[in-house]
């Protein structure tokens, strides 16, 4: 799975579609926010500078609000699915992670600071109003702590849900009418 998002990720950054049937504004944010979970889960040092682009990405790239609103979301979500695989696998594979984190073209952007975005294949992303690059992201040293703390408090409220869940007991309808013939 990790080879999947970093290739959805690429393909996004680069637009590179040979035929292929491209990709919605929301799967893009999503396999975005995946990359990024995976950033986050290896601590890659470039996690923070990507966050900025990523989301400069975002809200370059959404037609209107509410598109980016769902952008965003999805974002969080895949960033979110990511974490929690990397921690279901004790961080396995970090090392390779780190290695393509790090040299995806995506750091070879330019953000200016009217949120404008010149990606490396000379692709111009403009917001729909210019903002202030500058307070797009903030960066956030305890990122990795937050996320592995709200994984665990997740991981432990359902195990406690499945505690309390009441227990049915199993029948199966397709054989309960036979059931009478052989219980004389």
């Amino acid at each position: 799975m990790n080879k999947i998002f970093f290739g959805a990720a690429l393909l996004c950054l680069l637009n590179v579609s040979a035929n292929a049937k491209p990709i919605t504004y929301q799967e893009e944010m999503y396999a975005l926010g995946a990359v990024s979970g995976q950033g986050l889960a290896c601590k890659s040092s470039k996690y923070h500078q990507f966050e900025l682009l990523a989301r400069a990405i975002v809200i370059g790239k959404a037609p209107n609000a509410a598109v980016q609103e769902d952008g965003l979301r999805q974002y969080g979500a895949g960033k979110a699915s990511a974490f929690m695989e990397m921690e279901e696998t004790q961080f396995a594979g970090c090392a390779e992670i780190l290695q393509r984190f790090d040299k995806q073209p995506i750091f070879k952007s330019v953000l200016y600071s009217d949120g404008r975005l010149k990606l490396p294949d000379g692709t111009l992303i403009k917001p729909r109003q210019p903002y202030d690059a500058s307070k797009l992201y903030v960066k956030d040293r305890d990122a990795f702590i937050k996320m592995d703390t709200m994984y665990k408090n997740s991981v432990a409220e359902m195990q406690k849900t499945m505690q309390n869940a009441p227990k049915v007991p199993l029948k199966d309808a397709r054989y309960e009418s036979y059931s009478k013939q052989f219980s004389k």
